[in-house]
């Protein structure tokens, strides 16, 4: 008896966990950036302060909406289903069992 599995290839709720890694990436960054050498952020150059403003802005944007995401999704039942192969044609195994046969004689 030979068991069959069957799933999808990619969960559906993916998206969602990207979108949220991706944001507590760029918040990471800008706040690691903010803070950096321990100096104070207002006396850092215009164009830094810009990038972390815009990386944590991009951040807390992408946390919306994955969290977003997250909480419109409906409950799925699992996908991946369970079940028995197909019986063997009997002809079939017949013919492989001589085929063995003739190959073990040898």
């Amino acid at each position: 008896m030979r068991l069959v599995w069957s799933q999808t290839s990619r969960p559906t709720h993916d998206r969602a966990r990207q979108v949220l890694l991706l944001s507590v990436l760029c918040l990471f960054l800008g706040g690691t950036l903010a803070g950096a050498a321990g100096r104070d952020p207002r006396e850092a150059p215009r164009p830094f302060r810009a990038a972390v403003a815009s990386l944590l802005s991009t951040g807390g944007v992408f946390l919306i909406l994955g969290v977003a995401l997250l909480a419109i999704q409906k409950p799925r039942k699992s996908s991946a289903t369970l079940s028995l192969a197909e019986p063997p044609d009997p002809s079939g195994v017949a013919a492989r069992a001589s085929r063995f046969g003739q190959e073990e004689r040898r």
